[in-house]
């Protein structure tokens, strides 16, 4: 595990693979095996296989030494261990996955720049999720949502944005509004299970800090790789 008072180079990295109770990674192997695959279909079928070849291995060989550091930022007398952090990252990823898959069946060219949008609304899961525990919930739902509504303005001018998404899944191959709905619940759903109201659980407590490291972290950096040309 990672003592934050005694940090280590090793414990930085394994601690997050560390898990004391056959519950905690039950958990975390459920969702991993729910998330993980989902962001790869979503990815495949918008032809971002590449994204997500680089995402999978830079999340499982970089993401935990990040997770670790910012975590040190704040020294207390605790620890912590367990994966979920790193789901929150691959979670991350589904979050645009979702939103390059949707853009390429629709065809609705809504362009790079409106991609964070779709993370402000997933950061506005977040803080309605946490909001019957913490008002600061509630303040960043709505901090969210005024965000979403910015990059929202610059889409009335798309050519009936509704239309092109209905029409985009209409004659599909079997399976894609399938696929479509599953990222889209995941995306709405998971937050509430990542972010429980009542964080303390079997005398240890979840820590929601990493866990919305994991989330912004993984979105960034697959966003960030996918302004490179070609990507």
């Amino acid at each position: 595990v990672l003592d934050y008072t005694e940090p280590t180079l090793v414990t930085a990295y394994t601690a997050h693979f560390v898990h004391h109770a056959e519950a905690h990674l039950a958990t975390n192997l459920a969702s991993y095996a729910v998330v993980v695959p989902t962001a790869y279909l979503l990815c495949l079928f918008s032809d971002r296989r590449r994204l997500f070849r680089a995402a999978f291995v830079s999340f499982l060989v970089a993401l935990p030494f990040g997770l670790s550091a910012l975590n040190l930022l704040f020294i207390r007398r605790a620890v912590t261990y367990g994966f979920s952090g790193v789901v929150m990252g691959y979670f991350g990823l589904l979050t645009l996955a979702l939103f390059c898959y949707v853009e390429q069946q629709t065809g609705v060219d809504a362009g790079e720049r409106h991609a964070p949008a779709v993370f402000f609304l997933g950061t506005a899961v977040i803080g309605a999720a946490v909001a019957p525990t913490t008002s600061a919930g509630a303040a960043v739902a709505v901090a969210a949502l005024a965000v979403v509504g910015l990059y929202a303005r610059g889409l009335v001018g798309a050519a009936d944005p509704l239309a092109r998404l209905r029409s985009g899944f209409v004659g599909a191959p079997p399976g894609h509004l399938e696929l479509c709905t599953v990222g889209t619940l995941l995306f709405l759903g998971y937050p509430l299970i990542a972010f429980p109201t009542d964080p303390f659980r079997g005398g240890a407590v979840v820590n929601l800090y990493t866990h919305l490291l994991g989330y912004a972290l993984g979105f960034i950096s697959a966003y960030g790789f996918r302004l490179f040309p070609g990507r």
